[in-house]
Parts: C-alpha cells; structure tokens; sequence
C-alpha cells in the first residue's frame, strides 16, 4: 500500500511537461546551429581576425547578463490571460522565426551590416523567452517534483539539439562558400513549430491552477511560502529571510562555478585532445558525445533518486564525482580506451548537478517570481561563459596540461558552494504520499 502511494504521488504529467518543454527545445536547438555556422560565417564569408569574431559572438552572453533577468521579471509581472510566461514564448519565438533565416540570406549576400542586425535581433527574440522556458516547467510542477519535470525537460531538448546536429551534418556541403539558408530555415521552421504546437496544446493558466491542487494535496499552499511584499521591498516578490537569501546565494555561486568548469572543457576539448591525445580533426567529438550521452542517461533515474533522499544529497554526491573526474585526467596524462568511462562519469554527474542546483533556488522562493530567480541562474551562467573561456585560455597559453587542474579547482568551488547551502530540499516522496493519504482520509 505504501509503494502505490508513493508511486502515485510521485506521478508526473509528464505529457503536459513534455508539451511545455517544446519551446526550450526549440530554443536550445538554436545554439548548436548559431554556435557552430555564425563564426565559419565571419570568418570565412567576411574575413574577420578570430579575435573580432569571438567578440561578436560573445554579445549573446553580454546581452544574457542583463537581458535576461530583466524579461524574466516582466514576465513575473504578466497579467495576460494566455498567462505570464506565454505571451513571451509566442513573442519571442515569432520574432526569431523571422530572423533566423535573415543571418543565412546576409551571408549569401556579402553583406556584414545585415548579418550584424540579424544576429542582433535574433539574440533580442532568444533572449526574450529563453528564460521562460524553463520557468514555465517549474510554474506547472509541485515543488517537489520539479527535478523529475527537469530531467524530462532536458531530455525534449537536447533531443532537438541532436536532431539540429544530425542536420547540420547532412545538410552543409564540404565546399568553400556553403549556403547555409536550407540550414537556417529548417532551424526557423524547428521554433515555429515548437511554439504553435505549445500554443495550442498548453493552456498554461489551467495547468498553473492544476499544479496549486495538486499541491494541496501534498500540503503545500503556494501562496503561504515566505515572501516579502512590503513596501520597503519595492511590492516585490523579495525572500525575507537571511538563511534562505545566503542558500540562494550560495546556490547562484554553485552555477556559476558549475559553469566555469564544464565551459572551460567544451571550450578547449578540441585543442586538448589534439595535443595530448592525437585526436586530430573532428575526432575529438566522440568525447563530447560520450559526455552527452552520460547526462541523458543520467536525468531521469537521479531525479527520481533526489525524491527519495533529497536534492542536495544528489547534487554533493554529483559534484564530488565532477571534482574526481577532471582530477584523475589531469594525474593521469595521454590517451587509454577508459578515459571513455572516465568522460561518462563527468557526463552523469554533470546532469546531476545541472538539475539539482536549479530546482533548489526554486524552491527557496515564492511561485511568484520564478521568472526573476530563474532570470538570475541564467545570468550568472552567461557570466560564468564569459569569464571562463579567457581564463582557461590563458591556462592552455602558459601550460596546457593544466587544463584539467583547472577545471577540478572550478569545481571544488562549485561542490563547496552547494554544501553550504541549507535551503533548497523539498520535502520526500514518501511525506509527499503520507500527506496525500491523510488527505483523502479526511
């Protein structure tokens, strides 16, 4: 009786989850083309030095920074009746729509001023519903399953994300002046499609209210979480308490460690691999593959392993594994077949510290302002994505074996950052289905 409680009360939507997850599918799918084509284009189209486009690709985490907490307070504030994140999500991605296939038409055209104001534009739209993706999964999920409605989540988008990387294989000719338009309107036709199948199909209004029910019935009343409306808070949804303002610090700071340590691999992988592995080439990739492969594998059972022993437990346990990682490739220099299992640990442990670190500011504030703190984890991501790669460069200019070294103090930090939090847990699954049936024995 007790595990058909507990399976019942730890039973997701997960078709509503999957639905809303459309979206941020659609717009993390975006990165892979952006990230990949836009600096072939400066470069080879527009003869830029690699200096002036790094600069240029750099605005989207520049405009992160700022951007980006600033939409997800607005759409905090929201009043529509398509809800608070909706009207950003169907703005934005309209937007992009638009101007994502206009960067390909500027580069068939040689013309840098449009492919300039494209870009611009086009990071405007991202940057205009980028946050709401992700807080519209949180704002339709009881608190305590939020890390399992995280994990399908990610698993939707980076779905997509292989989906656009199969394209971009198939799809750009080995030639020296590509057309990248087919490319950049199948990208276009990806967002569309993403946000009319979520227009339709996610009544976000009905969904919030189902999730203050649901929530009920775990004894949880969304509108009783410690919050700070008072004047002298400006009537914002401000947490009160020190505590929990320390832990959500602190948690902030997990992120941004978190992402100073796994960017500063991505972003130096290629180079690393070729000198001390003699991956030449694109060879390289089957590290990043074994690494992503790690992190889907790992979504679903350590969400489901966090509502039995608590967030924070999986996230330390997470980090100690992404601290030992990085240790044992820097120690242990040149190549060997079981890096590869090494490469998978780091994968696993990354998914697991990505989806508990986020759902654990969430917990710390009201259902109010979702959009403002999940606006700061991203702000504090896109800083972490600026510094990093100019320092970790530095690091592969004076002493490249060091990288590793490097990337396991980032994540030292990173692991004690979380241990000093003391908010962020929901309450278990087991409690979450004890409530429930007192519940419905009253």
């Amino acid at each position: 009786m007790a595990d058909t409680a507990t399976r019942r009360a730890a039973k997701l939507d997960n078709r509503a989850i999957a639905l809303a997850s459309l979206p941020f599918m659609g717009m993390i799918s975006f990165w892979q083309v952006y990230d990949g084509i836009v600096p072939k284009m400066l470069t080879n189209t527009f003869g830029l030095s690699n200096s002036l486009t790094g600069a240029i690709m750099a605005i989207d985490n520049v405009f992160g920074l700022f951007l980006l907490p600033l939409f997800g307070i607005l759409s905090d504030r929201c009043t529509s009746k398509l809800g608070r994140r909706t009207p950003f999500i169907l703005l934005g991605s309209g937007i992009a729509t638009l101007s994502v296939p206009l960067i390909a038409i500027a580069n068939n055209a040689g013309s840098l001023p449009l492919l300039i104001c494209a870009i611009l534009i086009t990071l405007l739209a991202i940057c205009m519903y980028r946050t709401m993706t992700v807080a519209i999964v949180a704002d339709i999920t009881p608190r305590p399953l939020r890390t399992k409605a995280d994990s399908v989540q990610k698993i939707v988008g980076y779905a997509g994300t292989g989906v656009m990387l199969v394209a971009i294989s198939v799809m750009v000719p080995n030639v020296e002046r590509p057309d990248y338009l087919p490319l950049f309107l199948l990208q276009a036709a990806f967002v569309l499609v993403s946000a009319v199948v979520y227009g339709l199909l996610v009544k976000e209004p009905a969904l919030v209210q189902k999730m203050h029910q649901k929530s009920l019935e775990m004894g949880i009343r969304e509108d009783e979480v410690e919050k700070d409306d008072s004047p002298e808070a400006g009537g914002k949804e401000r947490v009160a308490d020190r505590s929990m303002r320390l832990s959500i610090a602190l948690l902030l700071a997990a992120t941004f460690f978190y992402y100073m340590s796994y960017n500063a691999m991505t972003t130096n992988i290629s180079r690393y691999a070729d000198i001390f592995y003699g991956m030449a080439g694109g060879s390289y990739a089957i590290i990043n593959i074994v690494t992503i492969v790690g992190a889907l594998a790992s979504y679903v059972p350590l969400a489901n392993l966090s509502l039995k022993v608590g967030r924070k437990k999986v996230a330390l346990a997470s980090s100690l594994v992404m601290v030992a990682c990085p240790l044992v490739l820097w120690l242990v220099p040149g190549f060997s077949p079981v890096l590869y299992l090494v490469f998978l640990l780091m994968g696993v442990s990354l998914g697991g510290v990505d989806m508990c670190v986020y759902t654990m500011i969430l917990e710390c504030c009201s259902s109010n302002s979702v959009g403002r703190y999940s606006g700061y984890y991203y702000t504090v991501s896109m800083a972490a994505q600026v510094i990093t790669p100019i320092l970790s460069g530095v690091v592969m200019d004076v002493n490249p074996a060091m990288l590793f070294a490097y990337i396991t103090g980032m994540g030292v930090l990173m692991g004690l950052s979380v241990a000093g939090a003391k908010h962020g847990d929901a309450i278990l699954i087991d409690e979450v289905a004890r409530r429930e049936e007192a519940a419905e024995a009253e």
